[in-house]
């Protein structure tokens, strides 16, 4: 008995379940995006540096210069630190080109200790040049310390340099703020010499008398600094105003966003790039914020986060190196020049005149270096400058507001809840791809066209979740429709049929090709009269059990089961799924039916004490067309020719040679040599006139050696005598038949054949054909 498979319950995709798992999806994306999960931190990041490369390079749109400390000013001027009179110098000869602001990207935490360390060593060759301890040669000593100290004064550097930037009136010195109060120092905010930030909201406090603190709750989510490097007192007070430079960089060590205020004992401490915009424009109100909204510098409004920090739209990578000629150029982001080109006075002062100049670092080894989306190793007056770039010109990347990107997240998976189900999966994928293709290229247009930054991860991922999701869910709920129809369907045609159906790239159309088949017809005897002897109830019993079997037995030879007629079962070989023995499948199939139907069903019944049924099979080998023959809205895979028509005649014509199964010259000649037969006669069924050879299919050959083939051996004889018209030795061969078979049908059927064609003398051109005048 065949193992009965695990019944498949009838599923559909459900447009419910569906919209529970986009709904799934977005909860997830909302929860991901309040608690701020660090991988989609990351991505986001990504993205935006993705979008800085694919706008590419801008030019700057403020009078922005560099003086850069490089290498081949390390080479001309000497070795780092340089003393701080060239600084001096450095800053005045700014000044003299005109230049109209100096952010000095140079840090002065310490004196200078290149006089002490001269003075020391000039004390040294004094006492050794000049020896003796008299009144006269230690008064010459004092004299020349004297002078050599007086000429050591007139040269500090730090003196110099506080001179040189108190006659320029426009410098700006950095302060560097940490986190620990172990870092640096804890000078008070009023010694900074700097314009501290005002709060929107703030109210002060009075601590002690001339002592205030700013008191504003929205400030305790900006970044706090414990302690405090800035340059040298002298130089602190000698600029025109500070603010620090410090920038967090991301996890990847990419500098993104910087702090516009670092708050230290109740104030608000500016990025030094944002005051010396304030000077530069000529805004003399402080710079005003609102924490969460904007950082206000005049008239521009930097948007801000709840946490103070500003995206830095970055113009392009500090330098990029061109084919030119035989070799490269080296372009910058912001006209750059040498320092010690500067000091030789080989820059043109036209070129600095009214700008605002950026000093700062720019040698290897001097490790003032910021990774930037553009590059990995930009010197660290790079974000300072495109900050102040940023600010002067008004390019700020403004990032959309939280809600947007929940909005977005809902669209995104709203779109794929509406298309999946309506679409093929080619379908589904292109339109899902082109999606989030368009929404990428959206997201693009909109950070390099109008500096507007929209959440490109959380609606992405929403896309992409969510259509993996449904397309999954659509894929197993067609699977298990299809095995489901599949299961039903094998219960009406072959489960090959099914395959084929299914695998049809446009469905089940109408139409066939000619092949070469085999085709059974089988039947059981006198069902009619059965019928009427039984109930209904009875009759469809035995029927389903009888069907049940013969149907698995032809699933077992991948036979294609065509139809049922009534108690008629019509079966083919070698369609759908080519089979080169299909002659001797479709014979084992029938030998396999009338085998089953003795050893099993008949005791079976017997038993029960039910009528025992039999049958005929008719089997023709020949070309046939097979296809889907109907109408556009019931089609039935089947076969239609003549080979088909000669295979149901010779299913009837079983009756009248009392056999069970009768096969075709066709089948006979494809099975000969595996297959034991007796040639039966040479008939005209009804609807031809050709003659045709027919076979009894006796059983296998090798499980038929012995009586069997004895028994078609001697009706060999005994028909060749036939023909020959040689009736009583025919008859004497048929007799030995019966011996061997006393219920040997054809046997009987033509000793009484002999006796009849010996009583009305034949004709001596007899062609030995019998004519057929029944179906």
């Amino acid at each position: 008995m065949p193992e009965t498979p695990a019944k498949e319950v009838k599923v559909h995709y459900s447009k419910k379940t569906s919209f529970f798992m986009a709904l799934g999806v977005m909860l997830l994306l909302f929860a991901c995006d309040q608690i701020n999960v660090p991988l989609f931190e990351s991505l986001e990041n990504k993205t935006i540096d993705f979008r800085f490369n694919v706008r590419g390079t801008r030019a700057p749109a403020a009078p922005i210069k560099i003086i850069a400390i490089d290498e081949k000013s390390l080479k001309e001027v000497g070795q780092w630190p340089w003393p701080r009179s060239i600084h001096a110098q450095m800053i005045r000869q700014l000044k003299a080109d005109g230049v109209k602001d100096i952010f000095y990207d140079v840090f002065f935490p310490e004196p200078e200790r290149t006089q002490e360390n001269m003075l020391s060593q000039l004390d040294k060759a004094l006492n050794a040049s000049i020896r003796g301890s008299s009144k006269s040669v230690d008064s010459i000593r004092e004299k020349m310390r004297a002078d050599i100290e007086k000429f050591q004064s007139s040269q500090n550097g730090d003196v110099q340099l506080a001179a040189a930037m108190k006659d320029a009136g426009n410098v700006f010195l950095l302060i560097e703020p940490f986190l620990s109060p172990n870092e640096g120092r804890t000078p008070e905010p009023e010694n900074l010499h700097m314009t501290p930030a005002e709060f929107d909201g703030s109210v002060t406090q009075v601590l002690s008398p001339g002592v205030v603190k700013i008191v504003n709750e929205s400030v305790t989510e900006l970044v706090h600094a414990q302690s405090l490097l800035v340059a040298i007192p002298g130089l602190q007070q000698a600029t025109l105003d500070s603010g620090h430079t410090r920038v967090f960089p991301y996890a990847d060590g990419i500098y993104r966003y910087y702090p516009t205020v670092i708050m230290y004992h109740g104030e608000g401490i500016p990025h030094a790039s944002l005051q010396m915009a304030r000077y530069f424009m000529g805004v003399h109100d402080p710079i005003r914020v609102r924490v969460g909204d904007f950082a206000e510098v005049g008239d521009r409004k930097i948007p801000i986060s709840s946490d103070g920090f500003a995206l830095i739209n970055y113009c392009g990578p500090f330098s990029m190196r061109i084919p030119e000629g035989d070799g490269e150029k080296e372009l910058f982001e912001f006209p750059t020049y040498s320092a010690c080109d500067l000091l030789d006075g080989k820059v043109d002062p036209r070129e600095l005149k009214g700008s605002a100049v950026v000093v700062g670092t720019d040698a290897v080894g001097l490790g003032d270096v910021r990774p930037t989306p553009f590059l990995q190793n930009a010197p660290g007056m790079d974000t300072n400058a495109n900050v102040l770039e940023n600010v002067l010109s008004g390019n700020f990347l403004t990032k959309a507001p939280d809600d947007s990107t929940l909005l977005l997240i809902v669209v995104a998976a709203m779109l794929m809840w509406y298309l999946i189900p309506r679409l093929t999966p080619i379908q589904g994928t292109i339109w899902f791809l082109l999606s989030l293709a368009i929404y990428i290229a959206l997201s693009c247009v909109l950070f390099g066209e109008l500096n507007f930054v929209i959440n490109m991860t959380y609606p992405s991922s929403a896309l992409i979740l969510t259509f993996l999701m449904l397309t999954t869910y659509k894929f197993r709920t067609e699977v298990r429709h299809s095995r489901y129809m599949k299961q039903m369907f094998q219960s009406m045609v072959a489960p090959k049929v099914v395959e084929e159906i299914l695998k049809l790239p446009a469905g089940i159309e109408l139409g066939g090709e000619e092949k070469e088949l085999t085709v059974m017809f089988s039947d059981v005897r006198s069902f009619t009269t059965f019928s009427e002897k039984h109930t209904p109830h009875e009759v469809v019993e035995i029927l389903n059990e009888y069907l049940t079997q013969m149907t698995y037995l032809i699933f077992q030879t991948e036979g294609t089961l065509d139809k049922y007629i009534g108690d008629a079962i019509m079966a083919f070989w070698g369609a759908p799924t080519a089979q080169k023995d299909h002659a001797y499948r479709a014979c084992s199939t029938a030998l396999g039916m009338v085998d089953l139907l003795h050893t099993v069903l008949h005791p079976k019944w017997e038993m029960e004490g039910k009528e025992q049924l039999q049958i005929g099979v008719g089997l023709n080998t020949g070309p046939m067309v097979v296809g889907f023959v109907g109408s556009e809205s019931i089609k039935n895979y089947t076969l239609i020719g003549d080979a088909v028509n000669l295979g149901s005649r010779l299913e009837g014509t079983t009756k009248e040679y009392h056999v069970e199964i009768i096969i075709a010259e066709s089948t006979y000649q494809m099975v000969k040599e595996d297959m034991l037969c007796r040639e039966l006669d040479l008939i005209k069924v009804k609807g031809k006139n050709e003659p045709i050879r027919i076979y009894e299919l006796v059983d296998h050959r090798l499980k038929g050696a012995g009586t069997k083939e004895m028994k078609v051996k001697a009706f060999e004889e005994g028909l060749a005598l036939y023909r020959n018209q040689n009736w009583d030795e025919a008859v004497q061969r048929f007799k030995n038949c019966l011996d061997l078979d006393p219920k040997d049908g054809p046997a009987q059927i033509f000793i009484e054949r002999c006796g009849l064609m010996k009583k009305h003398h034949t004709p001596p051109d007899w062609d030995g054909v019998f004519v057929m005048k029944t179906k």
